[in-house]
């Protein structure tokens, strides 16, 4: 559990009043949290990058996705079937 640090004491020179140190530790803590999703997107780019980099992996993809598209339409193809046999028998 994150735990925001106490204020600075007033010392001679420091200058800026007491809401701006809270409002620093909020701008500090959006601050982290875009760094953390900047680093994610980073960390994602790079593994698709290095996936679609790899000998065989898109091929592999785009095997899958074709098999899956032509069960897909073999299903279509069977429902629609006996429909029509059905007006050819009338």
């Amino acid at each position: 559990m994150y735990t925001a640090p106490s204020p600075p004491a007033h010392a001679p020179g420091y200058l800026l009043p007491e809401g701006a140190h809270a409002l620093l530790l909020e701008v500090g803590d959006v601050m982290q949290r875009l760094a953390a999703l900047a680093a994610t997107e980073q960390a994602n780019e790079d593994l698709t990058t290095h996936l679609l980099h790899q000998p065989g992996v898109l091929a592999q993809c785009l095997r899958i996705l074709s098999a899956r598209i032509d069960a897909a339409l073999r299903q279509c193809n069977c429902l629609a079937q006996p429909a029509s046999d059905q007006r050819e028998a009338s």
